[in-house]
């Protein structure tokens, strides 16, 4: 897999080898610059994969076993409970 290595503030082209914190160019932090960007797509990724491995779970459970088990203990499904949480919303 290719790394970019440039700036992502601005686009200066940076050595392979180059291993500071911070641009020679602009002097932007490399390391925190657009840092919630990345760890909202990291958490929509998460929660994608979660849905797909419960998704494959109930796929997979031909006897109902999770079902009943959470039918037992009265828990809403782990499938379900993903899906009815409301979004955040930045006001």
């Amino acid at each position: 897999m290719k790394e970019d290595k440039t700036c992502p503030a601005c686009g200066g082209k940076l050595s392979l080898f180059y291993l500071k914190q911070t641009c020679p160019h602009c002097g932007v932090n490399l390391l925190t610059y657009n840092a919630e960007a990345r760890l909202e797509q990291d958490a929509q990724k998460a929660a994608q994969e979660v849905e797909a491995l419960w998704n494959r779970l109930r796929r997979l459970d031909k006897a109902h076993l999770i079902e009943k088990h959470y039918q037992k203990k009265g828990k809403p499904f782990p499938w379900e409970a993903a899906e009815e949480k409301p979004a955040e919303t930045d006001e």
